[in-house]
C-alpha cells in the first residue's frame, strides 16, 4: 500500500506515518484549557480577570502511527496504532489501536456513530461542539451492498457519564449505521444508537463515596449526516452537515464529552436517575480559492433539555462559529489560521462569550 515498506521474505508491509504540528493559540477570554476552544467551558458570570488573556504555543498535537498489513489466502489482515502527545506531561496518548480482517474490526477507533467524512476542516484541535466525536473500543462488522451502500453493526464500550453517581453499565452500546455514497459528490449516513445507562448514586453528604441505590434507563439516539458538492464557484466546494438527537447520548457529543457527565443525573431528593435529552446540529461550507487554498465557514449548536430539579447555572446550550483560511504551499505541508467565537448559556438564561484565534503549521510524513 502507498508509502509502505515490504518486509523481505513475507507477504507483509509496514508503514510509519503521522505529522508534526505546531499550534499558536491566542485567547481574548477565559477558557479552562487555553490551547483549544471548548465552548462548554466558557465561564458565565464573574470570573478572575487575571486569567482572561491567555496564549499558548504547543506541539503536543503531533501524531505518530504504525500500520501493518499482511496478505493471506483469507484476505488482508491489518493492525493499526496511532497516538499523539496530549497526555499528562506531553506523554503519548492512544487514539487508535485495532485489528481488522476483511469486514471485521476489533479494537479502539472512531465509533460507528461517527461520520468522519462529514467532519469540517479546522485548525482547532478540539473540533466542533455539536459533532459526534468519540473513539472507543468496539467489535464491528461492516458489510458492503453493491457499490453505493454499506452497513455498520457495532458493539461498543458503554462507559456512561453520570452526575451525582457513577456509571456501572453491563451491556455494550449498540450502533447500527447505513451509508450511501454516490461517487465523490454526495454521501449520506444515518446511524441509530441504543444503550443502557446504569449507575449507582453517590453519597449525598458531598463525599466521593458511591454506595447508593442502583438505577438504569434506556438511552437512545440518532445521527443523520452527509456532504454534497456545491459547485457554484468551484467544483470542489462542498457543504457538510449533521443532525443529532437522543436521550443519554451526551458522551457522544463533542462539547458535552469534553466537560463530562452529561448522559444522566441522579435526583438526590428521590434517588431517580434521569437522562439528558440532547439536540446537536451543525453546518459547514468549504470554498476553494485556488489549487492550494480554501476556507471553511462553520456553525454548531448544542441544546440540552434539563430535568426540572437542576440548578440554574447548569449547561443549557452552546453556539460555536468559526471561519478559517487553509493553505498547502507543498503537498506535505498544511498551514492555517482560524477565528472562533462561542457562547455558553445556562439554564437560568445567563450567558458568557469567548473569542479565540488559532494558527498552525503541519508537516505530514
Amino acid at each position: 500500500f502507498p508509502g509502505a515498506w515490504r518486509l523481505p521474505g513475507t507477504n507483509s508491509a509496514f508503514k510509519v506515518g503521522g505529522y508534526v504540528r505546531t499550534a499558536i493559540v491566542l485567547n481574548w477570554d477565559v477558557l479552562e484549557i487555553p490551547d483549544r476552544f471548548i465552548v462548554g467551558s466558557i465561564p458565565v458570570g464573574t470570573y478572575n480577570d487575571q486569567n482572561a488573556a491567555q496564549s499558548s504555543i504547543t506541539a503536543d498535537q503531533s501524531r505518530l502511527s504504525f500500520d501493518f498489513r499482511e496478505s493471506t489466502r483469507a484476505g488482508i489482515l491489518r493492525a493499526y496504532i496511532e497516538g499523539d502527545f496530549t497526555g499528562e506531561g506531553n506523554t503519548f496518548e492512544l487514539r487508535h489501536a485495532f485489528g481488522q480482517w476483511d469486514r471485521v474490526l476489533a479494537g479502539q477507533t472512531w465509533s460507528a456513530f461517527v461520520d468522519t467524512n462529514a467532519t469540517p476542516e479546522g485548525v482547532d484541535f478540539e473540533g466542533l461542539n455539536a459533532q459526534i466525536n468519540v473513539r472507543q473500543s468496539q467489535v464491528r462488522f461492516s458489510p458492503q451492498f453493491g457499490e453505493n451502500f454499506s452497513l455498520e453493526l457495532s458493539l461498543e464500550d458503554p462507559n456512561p457519564q453520570i452526575q451525582n453517581g457513577s456509571g456501572i453499565t453491563r451491556i455494550p452500546d449498540v450502533v447500527v449505521a447505513g451509508r450511501f455514497q454516490l461517487h465523490q459528490r454526495l454521501h449520506l449516513k444515518a446511524a441509530l444508537l441504543a444503550r443502557q445507562i446504569r449507575g449507582q448514586e453517590a453519597s449525598p453528604d458531598g463525599t466521593d463515596t458511591v454506595d447508593g441505590n442502583i438505577e438504569k434507563q434506556f438511552g437512545w439516539g440518532y445521527s443523520i449526516s452527509g456532504s454534497f458538492n456545491t459547485p457554484y464557484f468551484d467544483d470542489r466546494d462542498k457543504f457538510l452537515f449533521q443532525i443529532n438527537r437522543g436521550d443519554g447520548i451526551g458522551r457522544y457529543v463533542n462539547d458535552l464529552n469534553s466537560i463530562g457527565n452529561y448522559d444522566g443525573i441522579f435526583d438526590q431528593r428521590t434517588g431517580d436517575l434521569q437522562l439528558f435529552n440532547v439536540f446537536a446540529t451543525y453546518g459547514s461550507l468549504q470554498h476553494w480559492w485556488g489549487n492550494t487554498s480554501r476556507s471553511n465557514f462553520t456553525l454548531g449548536y448544542v441544546d440540552i433539555n434539563n430535568p426540572g430539579f437542576i440548578e440554574g447555572d447548569a449547561y443549557k446550550r452552546t453556539i460555536r462559529a468559526s471561519a478559517n483560511y487553509m493553505w498547502n504551499p507543498i503537498p506535505s505541508v498544511d498551514t492555517g489560521i482560524e477565528y472562533l467565537w462561542g457562547r455558553r448559556e445556562n439554564k437560568d438564561g445567563e450567558h458568557g462569550d469567548a473569542q479565540q484565534v488559532q494558527m498552525m503549521i503541519r508537516y505530514m510524513f
